[in-house]
């Protein structure tokens, strides 16, 4: 069965970033992460937590296959029926609210929350987009939390911790 082209209007702005950002990690970093992983197995070994121990040994090869690839590029489109991310389109009817941080030169995202509470929050970079630009063409459809101010903890932690 053929599948019908949905019609996305034109593209009002449209960028690209790395799917996930790359850090520079020396040897202290790999000695204190197999630290904490070896830690982490000790603990799981005292406490009889078998399905911890392969639960940890399963993020850890997670993680360690994670850093040996390179980041793919991912597209965003800002469309006048939704937003587009590489082959992925969102109908502004999908999403729910969006918010800015914008302090350069770390922090440049775009949050965006959906209707569906049960899906996660799209985080976009901005990279050298405009906010106020961005803002702008976002405003048009969805209504901007202006109450968060802060990066989600997780992401604080990630950049933390360099993974």
């Amino acid at each position: 069965m053929a599948e019908q082209e949905i019609p996305r209007g034109a593209v009002l702005l449209e960028w690209t970033f790395p799917e996930f950002e790359t850090y520079d990690r020396n040897r202290r970093w790999y000695i204190g992460f197999l630290a904490i992983i070896a830690a982490l197995i000790v603990y799981g070994v005292w406490s009889k937590g078998y399905t911890f121990i392969v639960l940890v040994i399963l993020a850890a090869v997670i993680i360690v296959v994670r850093l040996r690839r390179s980041p793919l590029d991912v597209h965003v489109a800002i469309r006048e029926e939704g937003l587009e991310v590489s082959s992925r389109f969102y109908a502004w009817r999908e999403l729910k609210e969006f918010w800015i941080l914008y302090r350069p030169p770390a922090m440049k995202k775009l949050y965006l929350h959906f209707k569906a509470a049960i899906r996660p929050e799209l985080i976009l970079p901005l990279e050298n987009q405009n906010p106020l630009k961005v803002r702008q063409y976002l405003s048009e459809h969805l209504v901007e939390n202006i109450e968060l101010e802060e990066e989600p903890g997780d992401d604080q932690l990630a950049r933390m911790l360099k993974i």
